[in-house]
């Protein structure tokens, strides 16, 4: 009966590390070298007077949604100024985002984005009695 426990526990032991790792693995984080570049969103209206949309886009040093009204500023001349999101430096593969009119003015609402001073895509859509003028800027920057 000793003899039987003995080799029991030897079994035992052996199975235990037998099933041990004996070698460390290392975690090994890929990561993809992006680089860093200007982007501009632009986005424009041919409103001839006091014109506001919704603006949403996503934030990713913040990692939240930028989200609100933005109202066009006018010059002396009654001409809409272009409301401009500047991301210097921006380290990002994807941009995502999108603007709408609420209402049914039929003016047109342009976005245009622009990376390192080249415009990649433009998008511009008239608002309609039935329908609200909205333009999306998801896109994705080709290294």
């Amino acid at each position: 009966m000793k003899n039987l426990i003995q080799i029991s526990s030897i079994l035992i032991i052996l199975f235990i590390t037998s099933c041990t790792p004996n070698e460390t693995i290392e975690e090994i984080e890929v990561t993809e070298e992006i680089t860093p570049k200007n982007v501009e969103i632009i986005l424009t209206t041919t409103q001839p007077n006091f014109d506001e949309v919704v603006l949403s886009y996503y934030d990713f040093d913040d990692e939240s949604w930028n989200y609100g009204p933005r109202q066009f500023v006018y010059d002396a001349n009654g001409n809409p100024e272009p409301i401009i999101i500047s991301l210097p430096d921006y380290k990002y593969k994807t941009i995502e985002g999108n603007a709408y009119r609420k209402n049914n003015w039929p003016s047109s609402l342009k976005v245009q984005i622009f990376i390192d001073d080249i415009l990649v895509k433009e998008d511009e859509v008239f608002g309609t009695n039935l329908v609200y003028a909205q333009v999306f800027f998801d896109y994705t920057i080709e290294e």
